[in-house]
């Protein structure tokens, strides 16, 4: 039986040159719902949650002119007239966050108090703003902003005044305003894009990056592979491996098989993106399953062999968005933050602190203007050949399903 290595770090603030804990990825839609400590989630998470959302509407919101409003506050121009002189933000890309934050306050006058808190689980969240509560800003995922927009937990965002709205990379304001918007408009918008699960290795291992998710599967790495310890991976990644849906499978004998088969040809399951990095920079690993942004930090902190690809067969995306919540005490403040979070600087502080992709349509350029590593900068930018889905939320039955094979790969 592989090593299991333990469950996230919780709490901590972690600087971007030092090691990630295990996220919760978001990206988002997230990828979320796993422990976060410091730089985001696991992009996409579907756990924490014990029923999935309502089926929001798929019409695509308006764009036009004119004002808009935000609880009640009508906005004809930007920056809004009149705003709050406070504002609490939630997010679990807690570095970016705090640099954000502080970067905001000093951009508009009159905001003179703010303070930040963060969450391991979107429940964590979604419990606070359920009842009174002080949030005005939360950094949240798909799954969840379905679930905030079907119990009117969410306002709608006056897309047409904001100002950065326009940063939004196209296809990603598409699925902004068929998934996450109604009649009455847009409710989350696009932050972090996290890829989830890519397949990270030692490039001094392999003539050219693995092609396939069949690596993982490879007898002649046993003992020299990671897998992410997360049920709904381990079901994605094998859904993926055996060409079925890994949002809605159609034959789970099958990937318990496969999965089963795999478990014994691993070095370890992890859960802290630290264990794969130093796993992987320690050569007690070679090849495993992992999230974007910790390959790119296990490049640039630990071992430069370190590098991430996306087989043919495709990976998930997500995205972790901006939200203000109803009954937010400083929703106007919100909104500005919101925007704000789709800002060339909100790029800067995302790939500096937590080596995470930005919405912004120019975020890989940009990347490559800060970055100093040309290598890493390249490393960091999505391939066009790439085939990248967006994450969806698992329905009741699938996630059920999903635990109940999780408890019998690992006990059999």
């Amino acid at each position: 039986m592989p090593k299991l290595y333990g469950s996230p770090l919780n709490g901590s603030n972690v600087k971007r040159r030092q090691l990630l804990a295990s996220g919760g990825i978001a990206l988002a839609t997230g990828i979320a719902g796993c422990s976060a400590s410091g730089n985001g989630g696991d992009s996409g998470s579907n756990e924490g949650s014990n029923a999935s959302p309502n089926d929001s509407s798929t019409a695509n919101a308006s764009t036009g002119s004119g004002a808009q409003s935000i609880a009640g506050t009508t906005i004809t121009e930007w920056p809004p007239a009149e705003y709050e002189d406070s504002i609490n933000v939630w997010n679990w890309y807690t570095e970016w966050r705090d640099v954000a934050v502080e970067r905001f306050v000093k951009e508009y006058d009159g905001i003179e108090d703010y303070t930040v808190d963060s969450y391991n689980n979107p429940g964590q969240f979604y419990a606070q703003i359920q009842q009174s509560h002080s949030i005005d800003s939360i950094g949240s995922t798909g799954e969840y902003t379905q679930r905030m927009m079907a119990n009117d937990l969410a306002e709608p965002l006056p897309i047409d005044t904001m100002k950065n709205y326009e940063n939004v990379q196209q296809e990603y304001k598409d699925v902004t305003e068929s998934t996450y918007a109604d009649e009455d408009g847009v409710y989350g918008l696009p932050n972090v894009i996290g890829l989830n699960p890519v397949i990270a290795y030692r490039d001094d291992h392999f003539d050219s990056p693995p092609s396939s998710w069949d690596i993982l599967w490879d007898e002649g790495l046993a003992g020299n592979i990671l897998m992410l310890d997360r049920d709904y991976i381990l079901m994605q990644i094998a859904a993926l491996y055996t060409d079925q849906d890994p949002h809605d499978p159609d034959d789970w004998n099958e990937l318990e098989e496969v999965l089963i088969q795999q478990r014994d040809l691993n070095e370890a399951y992890y859960q802290n993106h630290d264990t794969a990095q130093q796993l992987l920079g320690s050569e007690n690993a070679t090849v495993g399953a992992a999230v974007n942004n910790s390959a790119l930090q296990g490049y640039d902190t630990v071992d430069e062999t370190i590098r991430y690809t996306v087989p043919n067969e495709g990976t998930l995306y997500s995205i972790d968005q901006q939200v203000v919540p109803t009954g937010s005490p400083h929703p106007v403040a919100g909104v500005m933050f919101t925007d704000f979070a789709m800002s060339r600087e909100s790029v800067e502080i995302l790939w500096n602190e937590s080596y995470a992709i930005s919405s912004h349509k120019d975020a890989f350029d940009i990347i490559e203007e800060i970055e100093d590593n040309s290598e890493l900068a390249e490393l960091a930018r999505f391939k066009d050949d790439w085939d990248l889905s967006e994450r969806q939320p698992l329905s009741d039955e699938v996630r059920q399903r999903t635990a109940d094979l999780y408890t019998k790969v690992m006990g059999a």
